[in-house]
């Protein structure tokens, strides 16, 4: 008779474990899944951080294209100690990016809270001005930061401070629009076209993903439309009819 009444408990001990066994491998299951698609790249330029993380020290995918010098430069610590850490960099040749742009580089950061990817390059406008376009990508944070500083030839510094710079573009009537207009034909129509001709990206230059875009000139369009109505205190005859059919529709 106890012989009889352990073999039910010995069944339900043999279903237990099966039963945390499937527990166990749905757990683990759902956390592999879980640990690749946080992985995922989130946007094309996770994509390109990602991937250039993964290779950079072997062949990788930048040494595809023409026109570009690729190195790796090593890492030292504030006393100048070496360090097993790298910062790559690629360097477009200036004859690859037409008579208007020149010094475009990529740099890349694997290293501590500022990994992500830098892109820089200068842009000559109208008579010869110089603006400097530096576009940061932070991988933690999945956000995209665009700034420009101008290098002045009469003074050799370079000019950071953002009413200083509007000041500037306005003196050589650079506006908004224009900036917009070099940024997409570096970073879009050269960086990204090339990232896309030589990785099969989920994304394209007019499609970024999942990624927040700051641009530091967004809303200076405010003073330009402001222009467009007034000059000197008094609204111009653009301002005017303007303001009439925004009245009529309105109305």
């Amino acid at each position: 008779m106890a012989m009889s009444r352990l073999k039910p408990s010995g069944r339900i001990g043999d279903n237990m474990k099966k039963i945390l066994g499937l527990v166990a491998l749905f757990v683990i299951i759902v956390s592999s899944c879980f640990y690749f698609f946080v992985r995922q790249p989130k946007n094309i330029f996770d994509e390109i951080y990602q991937e250039t993380a993964k290779n950079y020290l072997g062949y990788y995918n930048f040494n595809e294209l023409k026109n570009v010098t690729v190195k790796n430069r090593k890492l030292y610590d504030s006393n100048m100690n070496e360090t097993d850490k790298y910062e790559s960099i690629i360097t477009y040749d200036d004859s690859s990016l037409g008579s208007d742009a020149k010094n475009l580089e990529l740099r890349f950061n694997f290293d501590g809270s500022s990994k992500g990817m830098n892109i820089w390059f200068k842009r000559y406008a109208n008579s010869g001005e110089k603006i400097n376009f530096v576009i940061h990508y932070g991988f933690k944070k999945k956000v995209l930061v665009k700034k420009i500083m101008i290098y002045e030839n009469s003074s050799k510094t370079y000019i950071e401070d953002e009413a200083q710079v509007k000041s500037y573009l306005e003196q050589y009537g650079i506006t908004a629009k224009d900036l917009d207009s070099y940024y997409d034909e570096i970073v879009n129509q050269k960086v990204l076209k090339d990232w896309c001709s030589i990785y099969d990206s989920k994304y394209s230059p007019s499609n970024y993903g999942d990624v927040k875009v700051e641009t530091q000139w967004e809303n200076w369009w405010y003073k330009e439309f402001y222009l467009i109505l007034y000059i000197d205190g008094s609204l111009t005859s653009e301002g005017f009819f303007v303001c009439f059919f925004l009245v009529l529709f309105l109305i």
